[in-house]
């Protein structure tokens, strides 16, 4: 585990599949994967930072300022460019962690791209998020203001736990994926534990749209770096009507059943979709 700003956990070592980078969920953290990184077949190794704002990692985190997620993206990138070691490189992530994964491989262009659940919006939301509206349209938005209303404080992490387990959103996780994002997720006080991700900027990250998609996507599959997309069925982020916009530009596409927090809910799954995908895209070996 580091202890720079930029918390990463390194699992495994160096062997002929390169390294891989997993990159988590807005909100979330590194430690909440822990299962299905230990369940993925991958002869090198798997390093999963948590992104700025989140978990442990310290980086300085304004929501006022948030538009964009290149922030996280070029935190990846520098971290990525100062370990390379010209082995093989697969980028992946979940969600903001897959969009944030596909901005760095504009740069680092990497051997092979997964995503997984990738947040797609309209192009019109991508446009006003670079407008002093977009304080306006994260407001409406109801995932933020739920995330903005979130309780930050707690007894105890055993405390959190068993408050989280109680709600529908977490029903469908795997016990170890819950165990490790209230791990990492919170900060112990003098009177028990506080949230790592505070509500306002987990809920600046929902309306920080300016980056857009389509146009990075193009332009990564442009490069021949191979891209596959797995989407859930329901509660997606990647709407079904733009799935066949996405082959049309490269990418190889995969619809499982289960919702958004797939990587969560089936780290087994999951895990053996990225094997499958690592097997057949050609990566060169070290």
């Amino acid at each position: 585990m580091s202890s720079t700003p930029l918390f990463t956990q390194i699992f495994g070592e160096k062997g002929p599949d390169g390294t891989l980078v997993f990159l988590h969920a807005t909100g979330l953290n590194g430690s909440a994967y822990r299962p299905l990184v230990e369940a993925l077949e991958f002869d090198g190794q798997v390093i999963v930072p948590t992104l700025r704002g989140h978990g442990r990692t310290t980086l300085p985190a304004d929501a006022l300022g948030l538009t964009t997620w290149d922030v996280f993206a070029d935190d990846i990138t520098r971290f990525v460019g100062a370990r390379r070691d010209g082995g093989p490189l697969v980028l992946a992530g979940h969600s903001a962690g897959a969009v944030t994964a596909l901005l760095a491989a504009r740069n680092i262009a990497p051997d092979l791209l997964l995503m997984i659940e990738p947040v797609v919006v309209p192009t019109v939301v991508a446009r006003l998020a670079r407008t002093p509206l977009r304080h306006f349209t994260t407001r409406q938005l109801p995932i933020a203001r739920r995330a903005a209303a979130r309780r930050t404080d707690f007894a105890s992490r055993e405390a959190a736990l068993a408050a989280y387990r109680a709600k529908p959103f977490f029903a469908s996780w795997h016990e170890d994926a819950l165990r490790g994002y209230v791990g990492e997720g919170f900060h112990d006080t003098k009177d028990g534990v506080t949230l790592a991700c505070r509500p306002d900027w987990e809920s600046a990250m929902f309306g920080a749209q300016g980056h857009g998609f389509w146009p990075h996507l193009k332009h990564v599959c442009d490069r021949k770096v191979p891209v596959s997309i797995l989407a859930a069925e329901k509660a997606t982020t990647f709407p079904l009507a733009q799935r066949a916009r996405a082959g049309k530009l490269g990418a190889r596409l995969t619809e499982e059943k289960g919702s958004h927090m797939l990587p969560l809910e089936d780290p087994q799954g999951v895990a053996a979709w990225m094997r499958a995908n690592l097997l057949t895209s050609s990566l060169p070996r070290v």
